[in-house]
């Protein structure tokens, strides 16, 4: 299993046995109201989103990490998951959701730069695509903070997002 490492995180691939966790994510008051319609995940749905992010790793290579906080004491503390899916234009989708516990402590752009730097690198993606729901502000400043640029607004799975865009050999923070 490939892992990726900070000082203060570490990521693994997601796998069956995070349902729980997943679906805490997806209740978390935090998550409900900047990446929903306000109306969290049941069970089933987390469970579903969870199937369709390992049935896309196996099947493009691409997928979702769970990203732990490493604790003073050696533990690994659940705050996310942070990942990469296959997107349209040979562009892969970059997303990321932290509990409210996690954030605001650079948790999701730590994260995130990691994602980017093995798109870019071992994956060898050209470009790189953010969808944000408007509102929600925490995220967009994380992927500007990572070079990514605004590009204007898109429809996808039936929801408005405003779409950011970085390709391979742009800089920002990683």
């Amino acid at each position: 299993m490939r892992v990726l490492e900070t000082d203060r995180l570490f990521l693994r691939p997601l796998q069956a046995s995070d349902a729980s966790a997943l679906f805490q994510l997806h209740c978390d008051p935090l998550v409900v109201r900047l990446t929903t319609d306000g109306q969290p995940m049941t069970r089933d749905q987390s469970d579903e989103r969870l199937d369709l992010y390992l049935r896309e790793a196996r099947d493009f290579g691409l997928g979702f990490f769970a990203v732990f906080e490493k604790q003073p004491n050696g533990d690994l503390l659940f705050a996310g998951r942070c990942g990469l899916r296959s997107f349209k234009n040979d562009a892969v989708e970059i997303g990321y959701c932290f509990s409210e516990r996690a954030s605001g402590r650079g948790l999701a752009t730590e994260s995130a730069g990691l994602m980017i730097a093995d798109a870019f690198g071992r994956l060898g993606c050209q470009k790189l695509v953010g969808l944000v729901r408007p509102a929600n502000q925490q995220s967009q400043k994380v992927l500007r903070k990572l070079g990514f640029t605004q590009n204007g607004m898109i429809c996808c799975r039936n929801v408005n997002y405003r779409s950011f865009e970085r390709n391979n050999g742009e800089t920002g923070r990683l």
